[in-house]
């Protein structure tokens, strides 16, 4: 079967577990707190001079991992729609951390439509990051 049936709930548990720990992975690999954010939400890494870019002069394993862990995200964050992005950026990525409600009462939305919004978004994001690695599938 070309698409199987997807566990929502344990692939949105995967998503969380990632996104959540967003800004760790951040700080591990060494990027700026906030990265260029256009108006449709597209993360464009900042450049810096005087960074080496060679993985023997990186530092450590863990930072590289970070590092590959971070673009990873970002990538896949930047395959989303931008209605997608939005929410991912939301929820997860901006420095400012909002509580959820707060989001949804400043845009004048129900709970219910926000979290099936952010949902949906998870869902688009697993299916982008890695090619599909944070997929759950039923009969798993």
């Amino acid at each position: 079967m070309l698409f199987p049936e997807v566990d929502e709930k344990a692939t949105k548990e995967k998503v969380d577990s990632l996104l959540k720990n967003y800004h760790k992975i951040r700080r591990l690999s060494g990027m700026p707190i906030e990265q260029k954010v256009t108006a449709t939400y597209s993360l464009d890494p900042k450049s810096f001079t005087g960074m080496n870019s060679s993985a023997i002069e990186s530092g450590t394993i863990k930072k590289l991992d970070a590092v590959s862990l971070f673009r990873d995200i970002n990538a896949a964050i930047n395959t989303l729609d931008a209605y997608s992005r939005k929410r991912i950026y939301d929820k997860y990525i901006n420095s400012t951390r909002f509580y959820d409600y707060e989001v949804f009462s400043a845009e004048q939305i129900s709970e219910a439509t926000y979290y099936r919004e952010v949902g949906k978004a998870m869902i688009e994001f697993a299916e982008a990051f890695q090619g599909g690695s944070l997929l759950v599938f039923e009969n798993e």
